[in-house]
């Protein structure tokens, strides 16, 4: 967060001021990995479930059995979620690759030298640490959220693919070839615990934490206040400005052009 000081009357025109940070396709693949995740977990957990590991109460593993009628529905159920889940994903990829995805990445997603540099302070900060430093600007996804983001990417394909693994590995893999279903369940396991990990931070920090609060709601409005944005992303909020200066400059460039030409026509 920016400890720039800003005056009141600045303050108050900010806190008014709306910048789009969120386009339509990003706020329904959000949702939508949201609403996978949470038919995704709680099965995969229960399918895991055993008395011999005491991971898992016995309950919640015979709850979701009786649910979709055996063990057999439930594995079922679980695999055809996490193809719909890849299925869905993979299609938005393709289709906005050029158009929007690297765009975006290259933009807003790759790591930099504020980036290496919040990393280092703001885990001091949240410690109550460092107050004598300042924390550099960032883009419109600070560096903790990048971060994250490159876990779920990474994430999202191991688990895709050991998930693949273990559903059809049985029918299209050689019997010499089937070592790899065995490895691909702890892989499998291992790479969700990895993002269920960064997830409570994520969570916590979008939904919990009072400071970060609009960008909880901004993934329901798709935007958040010029307050916040300079607050927070400093970096991309000037670049926002720029932008917005630029395309009043032209509109007013053009205005006098074109109120130059009917004052000679006259």
């Amino acid at each position: 967060m920016s400890e720039e000081y800003i005056p009141l009357v600045e303050q108050k025109r900010l806190r008014a001021k709306e910048i789009k940070k969120h386009n339509l396709a990003n706020i329904l693949t959000h949702w939508f990995n949201v609403a996978m995740w949470a038919l995704l977990l709680p099965t995969g957990i229960a399918i895991m479930a055993s008395p011999r590991l005491g991971l898992v109460p016995p309950l919640w593993s015979e709850a979701f059995r009786n649910v979709l009628g055996g063990t057999a529905n439930l594995v079922r159920f679980h695999y055809t979620i996490g193809l719909l889940w890849m299925s869905v994903l993979t299609f938005n990829i393709l289709v906005g690759f050029r158009r929007y995805f690297l765009p975006f990445a290259a933009r807003g997603m790759l790591l930099d030298g504020d980036d290496i540099e919040w990393m280092k302070i703001k885990p001091l900060k949240m410690l109550g640490l460092a107050k004598d430093k300042t924390l550099p600007p960032q883009e419109a996804y600070n560096a903790g959220q990048k971060l994250y983001s490159y876990l779920v990417v990474l994430g999202s394909a191991v688990i895709g693919a050991s998930g693949a693994t273990l559903a059809f590995g049985k029918y299209v893999l050689p019997t010499d070839w089937r070592w790899i279903i065995q490895w691909a369940r702890p892989i499998h396991f291992s790479a969700v615990g990895a993002v269920v990990a960064g997830l409570f931070i994520h969570v916590y920090m979008g939904a919990v934490f009072p400071e970060e609060k609009e960008a909880f709601f901004s993934m329901f409005t798709g935007k958040v206040s010029g307050w916040y944005a300079r607050r927070h992303h400093a970096k991309w909020y000037w670049r926002v400005a720029a932008e917005e200066a630029a395309w009043e400059e032209g509109v007013l460039a053009e205005g006098r052009e074109r109120a130059a030409q009917v004052t000679a026509g006259d």
